[in-house]
């Protein structure tokens, strides 16, 4: 009773002096985004939406009808313009919805910042000074315009930024972030901000601001291993407090940047939104549930993305599913906004004691093709009771979309050469293009869906180009009766500077049948898995149907090796003159290879009268196990350049006995379908306890070895029967899925200043060396140490998106030499990143840039008379860094007698009129704009006199 009247005593309170209050303690969150709405002029529609305190802030926000926006330009003052209120929705019993939304029309292409600030944010937020109440709330939004990267409008943000989190739990929120214009997007942390000054449209980070995680008494992770976290993923934009101690509001923000693909593959940032959110952390008993999701996936347009997403509570409680991002064609308040083409992807909430399920259908099509994967979200919410907290976890789903592979390739011989026929391809957002490959032999090689373009590593040559509408080709360069490989790729323009590439489409290979009267590959099994001892046995048939009265002996069996799936350069390993009798002679055992880390491929040639080649087999290799550990799971993956066919059949998984070292027992059949279907996922459960049960619970940090055996037939030569091919041993350790820890980076190079004009001229002086360590701890918990390599980013300039320029084996070190030219010099900025044994990556280490200096100087004198000793007036030595200079040279009476410009300069003593000019004293003015890490450099200026003697 008592805390029931202390509460009412409280809203009395806030009932009689609220209205004193109407200029303060009510924002929580919000963002500014901008939309382009015409594609002739620079009209966007520019939207702040805020989420404000409707208990402590009622009155101030209802007063809140009109704020200032700032578009981030000046003339000789700064601008404000005053945008009204056009929604106000309550979204809770706490929190109001407020949209602010203007057109706008900008005065010309360039980098604008739109800002806006208002008084005040509410009251009692822990992170931030006391009071909060009196700090003002800004936020901001970039955006570039500029007509050489196309119309760009900033992401819009499908997920409100109030949410609640309770004490010792792992809160997650993402912002469900979306770009219609299918742009790339990162993420990173940043303070809140306040406004700085009165009416400027300038915000400035809120002093004494503490990070959410420092809040408390030594807080922990929600599993007590180690201090609380607070991060951001760059990549997926979930942000992660693990976890709160203090129950109360936090206010934290995150900057979403915005990044476009040019034509040269690298990216260039054309914006961004800061989002300031607000969290209230609550004590509770409630125990946060937890979604299963599949992980990325990636698709051909035109195929049906569909699968289960399921949501437990560990309580027991009533929990509810749902999921947000553009391919649903709902804003932020679930209402339809047209963000992809149709068909939208469909979702059913589904809402009921756990656990709970529910499907995700999505019909792709060629119009949803893009570079960027869409972002999904899915979220799983408990309903705890009125007197407990909700508490949620969210995960994303990332789903590439890809244009479709060509597909029903035909080849026949004609008396052009080999004639060409597929299906028509698909309508896309363009008619596109179809690239025809070509191969000597056949591949056998089968791409998965987002193996996209054609990989350099299998041998093709692009032989020809034709329109999306065609549906043949003559190839006219081919040799009749030769063995050949086709393939086809689509390639379609899915914006004005992006062409996306299909995978390859299946292989068609023509001339590869088996002759008749010639022996077939049966087996190519690994025996022994060693790095220098390895064993494979190969066996063939005799020959089928073969006449010894139409093909005189001595017959002659040459077996060939190569080496990898699509490998071509054989050589001969084994020679066996055979009566082609009973003799036990189509065996042979081939010794001291490194079966464990390649794949062997192997042929073989029948020869009569003891050199008249009869005919070749088709190829077939060793089958080549993957396992990738994820947690608590291994991954396997087999694949096989065989013959015969694999497919359609049952293949056997075999797991080492961790008790009884090198005795494999059966662990599963694994039915498959097509080539990229020969996988198996293994938990730890044996369903073939026959040999021996070894079903455990795989645990992280335990290795396992696998390895499988193939299944397969000759459809055409039933009475070869069954073909069974074992993979070569593949070990693997499970582990957790967290990050590695960022490195800490340090660059060295030559102090720029202290380089002589001799070194100048020494192109190996231009290089940074990168170094970083990772550390052992971060936050007081424990790093991984299981990095297996190391990610270097680089930009030439302070602001641009940073490319990954090499991937280096953490076997080779922590150290990396980046070499540069002359022009670029040192200048440019660097990130390294860690890669567990799981293939996840780390955040970017801290960030390191490197500047040049400004080291030019010019002679006093020179003598153009064409001895090759100072014949022109030029920078002295090997200038370095220059991007342009540009030259006026004037005589004694002040008179411009030359000048020119460019990356160089070299003036011959000439006059504009290309007429020699007297000995004598000359003065110059010289400007020299130089290469810096800015990518907009002030120009220097140089004047000083130069003797020109004859």
């Amino acid at each position: 009773m008592k805390k029931r009247n202390y509460i009412l005593i409280l809203l009395l309170f806030a009932g009689i002096f609220l209205p004193f209050l109407s200029k303060a303690t009510h924002l929580r969150a919000g963002e500014i985004t901008a939309k382009r709405i015409s594609s002739s002029t620079l009209t966007y529609r520019v939207v702040l939406t805020t989420y404000t305190d409707e208990i402590n802030g009622k009155a101030a926000n209802d007063g809140e009808n009109e704020v200032n926006f700032y578009f981030g330009f000046s003339t000789n003052q700064v601008v404000a313009f005053k945008v009204k209120r056009t929604v106000k929705q309550l979204i809770s019993t706490t929190t109001v919805r407020n949209v602010y939304d203007t057109t706008f029309t900008f005065p010309a292409p360039g980098r604008y910042t739109i800002s806006c600030g208002i008084v005040n944010r509410n009251e009692r937020t822990l992170n931030l000074p006391q009071p909060s109440e009196s700090i003002s709330f800004f936020v901001q939004s970039t955006i570039v315009i500029n007509s050489s990267f196309g119309l760009n409008s900033t992401p819009v943000l499908l997920n409100i930024p109030v949410d609640s989190a309770g004490v010792g739990s792992k809160f997650i929120h993402n912002p469900g972030a979306f770009d219609i214009d299918g742009d790339s997007l990162s993420y990173k942390l940043t303070i809140p901000q306040r406004d700085k000054g009165n009416a400027t449209g300038i915000g400035e980070f809120i002093p004494n601001y503490k990070d959410p995680n420092l809040i408390g008494n030594n807080p922990l992770t929600e599993a007590g291993t180690g201090p609380a976290t607070f991060r951001i993923d760059a990549r997926t934009g979930d942000l992660i407090w693990d976890a709160p101690q203090v129950p109360g509001q936090y206010n934290v923000a995150f900057i979403i940047e915005e990044w476009r693909k040019a034509p040269d593959g690298s990216f260039i940032k054309i914006g961004e939104i800061i989002r300031d959110m607000q969290i209230i952390v609550v004590a509770t008993d409630n125990k946060r549930p937890e979604l299963i999701v599949p992980p990325d996936i990636c698709i051909e347009a035109g195929k049906q993305v569909k699968f289960n997403v399921t949501g437990t509570d560990k309580d027991n409680q009533e929990i509810r599913l749902t999921s947000s991002g553009g391919v649903y064609n709902k804003d932020e308040a679930g209402k339809f906004f047209k963000f992809i083409e149709p068909e939208a992807a469909v979702f059913a909430v589904k809402q009921s004691k756990s656990p709970v399920s529910s499907t995700f259908t999505w019909n792709t099509n060629c119009l949803h093709v893009r570079d960027q994967p869409y972002d999904v979200l899915f979220k799983v919410e408990d309903f705890p009771g009125r007197f407990n907290t909700q508490l949620v976890d969210i995960k994303t789903i990332k789903i590439k979309v890809v244009p479709p592979r060509p597909v029903g390739l035909l080849a026949k011989e004609s008396d052009q050469g080999i004639d060409l026929t597929w299906q028509k391809y698909a309508a896309c957002k363009s008619s596109g293009k179809i690239l025809i490959y070509r191969k000597d032999g056949c591949s056998g090689l089968n791409p998965g869906e987002c193996t996209v373009g054609m990989p350099a590593a299998w041998g093709y040559k692009l032989i020809g180009t034709v329109t999306g509408e065609d549906t043949t080709f003559i190839d006219k360069t081919v040799n009749k009766g030769g063995v050949y490989s086709y393939r086809l790729v689509s390639e379609i323009q899915a914006s004005q500077f992006i062409a996306i590439q299909s995978a390859p489409s299946t292989e068609f290979c023509i001339g590869s049948e088996i002759k008749s009267g010639m022996s077939v590959i049966t087996n190519v099994s690994v025996d022994k898995t060693e790095t220098a001892a390895g064993e494979v046995t190969v066996k063939w048939s005799r020959p089928l149907g073969f006449s010894k009265e139409a093909f005189k002996g001595p017959y002659v069996y040459k077996l060939y090796r190569a080496t990898g799936l699509g490998g071509e350069q054989f050589e001969l390993i084994h020679t066996k003159t055979t009566l082609l009798d009973n003799q036990l002679d189509t065996v042979f055992v081939d010794k001291a290879l490194n079966t464990k880390d390649l794949v062997y491929k192997y042929k073989l040639e029948l020869y009569t009268e003891n050199t008249v080649l009869y005919g070749t087999t088709p190829p077939a290799t060793t089958v080549k196990l993957s396992v990738s550990p994820d947690d608590k799971v291994t991954r396997l993956f087999w694949e096989a350049n065989v013959p015969w066919l694999n497919e359609n059949q049952t293949h056997k998984v075999f797991r080492e006995d961790k008790t009884k070292p090198g005795v494999f027992n059966q662990i599963a059949g694994a039915t498959v379908g097509t080539p990229n279907t020969f996988s198996y996922n293994d938990t730890g459960r044996d369903a073939f306890p026959g040999d021996g049960d070894i079903s455990i619970e795989l645990q992280n940090g335990q290795t396992y070895c696998y390895k499988v055996e193939t299944i397969g037939v000759y459809e055409k030569i039933p009475g070869l029967g069954i073909l069974m091919n074992y993979s070569q041993i593949v070990c693997a350790t499970p582990a957790d899925r967290s990050p590695p820890c960022p490195p800490v980076l340090v660059v060295e190079n030559t102090d720029c200043e202290t380089i002589t004009s001799k070194q100048f001229c020494e192109e190996t002086i231009f290089s940074n060396t990168l170094k970083w360590q990772t550390p052992p701890t971060a936050n007081g918990a424990a790093c991984r140490t299981d990095i297996i390599a190391y990610k270097i980013y680089y930009s030439r300039y302070e602001g641009q998106k940073r490319v990954l320029i090499e991937t280096q084996d953490a076997a080779l070190g922590n150290q990396y030499v980046h070499r540069k030219n002359s022009q670029e010099g040192f200048a440019g900025c660097y990130t390294v990143t860690a890669v567990s044994s799981l293939g996840i990556e780390s955040a970017e280490s801290n960030i390191k840039c490197e500047d040049n200096c400004e080291n030019i100087s010019f002679p006093n004198v020179f003598s153009p008379n064409g001895d090759g000793l100072n014949d022109t007036f030029s920078p002295m030595n090997c200038p370095a860094f220059v991007k342009n200079i540009s030259y006026e040279i004037f005589n004694a009476n002040g008179a411009k007698v030359a000048e020119g410009s460019g990356r160089e300069m070299d003036w011959d003593g000439k006059n504009k009129s290309g007429k020699d000019l007297a000995a004598g004293a000359y003065y110059y003015l010289i400007k020299v704009e130089f290469e810096r890490l800015a990518e907009t450099s002030p120009t220097v200026t140089f004047k000083g006199w130069v003797k020109l003697m004859r």
